[in-house]
């Protein structure tokens, strides 16, 4: 299970641009929630695959993410995309 966007944690925080970084960020509960659809599936369609915290919260019917933002004023696309994943 991988974020789409930056997670405000204090790895954030502290090493990656303070609280102008934070603003960017989605909460960490995305990550909780997408983790809880996961683990509500038969594990043998889920061992060995790549997940993406919202196209996991997508397939649950969860669409509307703002909720998870840090600033919910922000567009999806102001927000830091993950590190690792390729947009």
């Amino acid at each position: 299970l991988w974020p789409r966007t930056a997670i405000a944690t204090a790895a954030v925080q502290n090493h990656l641009g303070g609280d102008a970084t934070v603003k960017l960020s989605r909460l960490p509960t995305i990550m909780a929630d997408a983790a809880y659809e996961i683990f509500k599936r038969p594990s043998a369609e889920c061992s060995g695959n790549f997940f993406i915290d919202d196209e996991v919260m997508a397939e649950a019917g969860v669409t509307d993410l703002r909720h998870y933002q840090v600033d919910t004023s922000l567009e999806i696309n102001q927000l830091i995309p993950d590190f690792f994943i390729d947009q």
